[in-house]
C-alpha cells in the first residue's frame, strides 16, 4: 500500500508544516527553539535581594554579639548562644565571621567606627567656637553613646581588666587616637583658662568613667538612688553636674 500523499501547510504563526494522515506536523524553526534566557535585569534584582538579605543577617548577628560579649565577657560567650540570640543557625555565624575572636573584633569595629565618625565630626565643628565647646561637646557625646551602647563600656572593662590582645587591637585602632584628640582639647582649653587646671589624662579618664560607669550598672543605681540613669531627664542633670565639675565659673 502506498502512503498518503503529503500535503504542505502554513501554521497560524507562519511555521511551515506538513499534514500527514490528518494532521498537521508543524516544524518549529531556530526562533523557536532558541532557549529563553533571564534578562540581565532580573539577575541584577536577584544579587541585590541575596546581598541585601546578607547584610540584614549580619546586622542582626553583630547586635547579639555585642549583647552577649557585653553580658557575658569574651570567654563567657559562644558562637552558638549568639546564633540563638540572634536567631540565625550556628553555621551562618562561621560564614559570616569564621571565629569567635574575629566576630568580637567586627562587632567592636563596627560600633567603635560609627562612634569615632560622629565624635571627632562632632568635635571638629565646636573647636571652630572654642577649646571649652570641644570639650563640652565630648562630654554630652560620650554620655549620650553610652544610654545608646552601654555594652562598649562593659566589654572594654572587662578586656582591659585582663590585657587581651583584643584590646591591644583597640588601642592601637581607636582608643590612643580618641585619647589624643581629646587630651589636646582638654589641655588647650585650660590654656584658654575655661578647664580647671589637672592632668588633661586624669581629667580624661574621670570624664569617661564618669559618663559610662552608670549606665554599666544602671540596675544598681536605680536602686540606690531611685532614679533611671537612662531617662532624659537624668541624662541631662548628668551632663550638667559634669559641667560643673570639669569648668571654671
Amino acid at each position: 500500500m502506498g502512503s498518503a500523499p503529503a500535503n504542505s501547510t502554513t501554521s497560524k504563526d507562519g511555521a511551515k508544516g506538513t499534514r500527514r494522515g490528518g494532521r498537521d506536523a508543524v516544524r518549529l524553526g531556530e526562533k523557536e527553539l532558541r532557549p529563553v534566557k533571564p534578562t540581565a535585569k532580573a539577575g541584577r534584582s536577584g544579587k541585590q535581594a541575596n546581598n541585601k538579605r546578607g547584610k540584614d543577617v549580619r546586622k542582626r548577628i553583630i547586635a547579639a554579639a555585642l549583647e552577649c560579649f557585653g553580658a557575658f565577657g569574651f570567654e563567657g560567650t559562644s558562637t552558638r548562644a549568639v546564633a540563638e540570640r540572634a536567631n540565625v543557625t550556628h553555621t551562618l555565624i562561621l560564614y559570616h565571621f569564621k571565629s569567635k575572636e574575629k566576630l568580637w573584633l567586627a562587632t567592636m569595629d563596627e560600633f567603635l567606627s560609627a562612634y569615632e565618625d560622629e565624635m571627632m565630626k562632632h568635635i571638629a565643628e565646636a573647636r571652630k567656637e572654642s577649646a571649652a565647646a570641644a570639650v563640652r561637646t565630648f562630654v554630652e557625646r560620650f554620655i549620650r553613646m553610652s544610654a545608646r551602647r552601654p555594652e562598649i563600656h562593659r566589654i572594654l572593662t572587662m578586656e582591659s581588666n585582663q590585657g587581651t590582645s583584643r584590646l591591644n587591637w583597640v588601642i592601637e585602632n581607636y582608643l590612643r587616637k580618641h585619647f589624643e584628640a581629646i587630651t589636646t582639647v582638654i589641655r588647650q582649653a585650660q590654656q584658654d583658662g575655661t578647664v580647671r587646671q589637672c592632668d588633661p589624662a586624669r581629667l580624661y579618664y574621670m570624664i569617661i568613667s564618669t559618663c559610662g560607669t552608670p549606665f554599666t550598672i544602671s540596675t544598681e543605681y536605680k536602686e540606690l538612688t531611685g532614679r533611671d540613669v537612662f531617662a532624659e531627664t537624668e541624662i541631662l542633670r548628668n551632663i550638667a553636674f559634669l559641667y560643673e565639675l570639669i569648668f571654671v565659673d
